[in-house]
């Protein structure tokens, strides 16, 4: 556990005691009142070091053995008193316009990042955040600690710090024998147009097509308007702007002309808030530079990266087509050969992207781009990309759900090792939806989907799809096992099994 957790927790055990008490010294405190020797330790932590987990676990079950307080409710006391800390930790990655739904859609992207790689031998829990409403905010959170009163503490702690109502409902618990800990956590008391200090993103970014634009292809990033549009500034790494396109959760993307070569682009800008963060900024140019590495027909191709004005940007084609999620949500099912055909070349592509190291981490039908009347696969959006060759400085975003999380593979819910057979898993669910119409893991809300996909027991795409051919219905069923060893070794596999399903059935 990182060393910044033992420093304040010795602080906060040191809180108990009367203020004439030595912190190393035993001395009557009780946080109920009642009088009881409490000794604290006298062991010194360093604020940069990482310690055992169970040196933590021991000093909290100690301090509530001779409190006579129960352990869950010193631990989540201890969040408390640890959020404006942690807050001030945080220093500038914390923007202070955010509301604390904000800060916790944000924590696992920027603060969490930060702790990685300042230290990287700390393990922070992982954090699935999906927000729907400007009141309500669902979390999911993993952790081999399982220490989920903790992180309900820090919730409390936050609020009161940035002094806002908040209502928490645990709807699933690890410590009940739950795959995770899943909250919703609700600001009571809002209008919807109370959003002064809201700064954060209102849409997953998706590409989708914008009619009457320049010939050659348009691109563009789906989003909800906001009325607090940056203004528009000239050019971008010398690109001649035209108009805002959409905004996301790392920044802005702009539409643009290229004047040299005469043609439409897409710009991606780092939000300034995050481009001053040295560690946010080195991310979106990992990020950018690993996706520009990969060159092939069956992924987004970068043009180039960049910094203006000290601010980060990528700049990226205009398509001409329509996202997979579009075309499923026309024709439901799609046929077997044409199934068979775009994952494929899904596939294919990643199998360029894993040949670099990189692990998509968001493949889903609106990150798979159909191109013109073939119908051609380009695979957009590697803005949760993983360098798995770089895994101990990992700078990517390593939790916020975007979109729907019916696509996550079990070990992207766990805070478990993620390579390329997770991008399979996310295949073969794209997969069993084309050829059936759903998605093999269902639920009433996110968490429930969720959990679903950590049970790992869809039901049989030859049950649901009786139509599909039995071999075609055993290889998505293999692609979305619940082992990453059960299913197929990498995507060139994959490319080559679909391949020979395709001869097979004359597709």
């Amino acid at each position: 556990m990182h060393g910044l957790i033992f420093f304040y927790l010795r602080k906060f055990l040191a809180i108990g005691l009367p203020s004439d008490a030595s912190p190393d010294a035993p001395a009557d405190a009780s946080a109920d009142g009642r009088r009881t020797t409490t000794t604290i330790p006298t062991a010194r932590y360093l604020p940069t070091g990482v310690y055992p987990d169970a040196e933590a676990v021991s000093l909290l079950e100690t301090f509530a053995k001779e409190t006579g307080a129960r352990l869950p409710d010193v631990v989540e006391r201890f969040g408390e008193f640890l959020a404006p800390h942690l807050l001030k930790v945080g220093g500038t990655s914390v923007d202070p316009r955010w509301t604390l739904l904000d800060l916790i859609e944000h924590t696992e992207s920027i603060i969490h990042a930060m702790v990685r790689v300042k230290n990287p031998g700390a393990t922070p829990p992982v954090l699935e955040t999906l927000r729907q409403d400007h009141r309500e905010l669902q979390l999911i959170y993993t952790s081999q600690r399982r220490l989920c009163r903790l992180a309900a503490g820090l919730i409390r702690g936050m609020a009161r710090q940035l002094e806002e109502p908040v209502e928490i409902e645990e709807t699933s618990c690890m410590l009940q024998g739950d795959p995770f800990c899943s909250f919703v956590i609700r600001v009571p008391g809002r209008s919807p147009g109370d959003e002064t200090r809201r700064h954060g993103r209102e849409g997953e970014e998706t590409i989708v097509r914008m009619p009457g634009e320049a010939s050659g292809g348009d691109f563009d990033v789906a989003v909800k308007a906001d009325p607090s549009d940056p203004p528009s500034p000239r050019t971008i790494g010398g690109h001649r702007v035209i108009r805002l396109v959409g905004s996301g959760g790392m920044g802005h993307v702009w539409l643009a002309h290229d004047d040299r070569l005469d043609r439409n682009v897409a710009i991606k800008v780092m939000l300034p808030e995050l481009a001053g963060d040295p560690v946010a900024r080195e991310r979106f140019l990992r990020e950018s530079r690993s996706a520009a590495q990969i060159d092939h027909p069956h992924v987004v191709s970068i043009h180039d990266v960049g910094l203006d004005g000290g601010t980060p940007y990528l700049v990226m084609p205009f398509l001409d087509g329509r996202s997979l999620a579009d075309r499923l949500g026309e024709e439901k099912c799609l046929p077997t050969g044409e199934a068979l055909r775009i994952a494929q070349q899904i596939a294919a592509g990643l199998g360029a992207a894993h040949a670099r190291g990189l692990v998509h981490r968001d493949v889903k039908p609106d990150n798979v781009f159909l191109i013109g009347p073939e119908q051609h696969v380009r695979l957009i959006d590697f803005g949760l990309a993983r360098d798995t060759l770089l895994s101990g400085r990992s700078l990517t975003i390593d939790g916020t759900l975007l979109g729907t999380p019916a696509y996550m593979s079990p070990e992207r819910i766990s805070d478990g090792a993620i390579d390329g057979r997770a991008d399979l898993f996310s295949l073969g669910v794209i997969l069993y939806k084309m050829l059936s119409g759903r998605v093999p893991f269902e639920g009433r809300t996110p968490a429930a989907v969720l959990i679903a996909i950590a049970k790992g027991k869809p039901p049989s795409l030859g049950t649901v799809a009786p139509g599909i051919a039995p071999e075609v219905a055993d290889f998505v069923m293999r692609l979305i096992a619940d082992e990453p060893d059960d299913r197929p070794a990498n995507a060139d596999a994959v490319a080559a099994e679909i391949r020979r399903l395709r001869r097979t059935l004359g597709a």
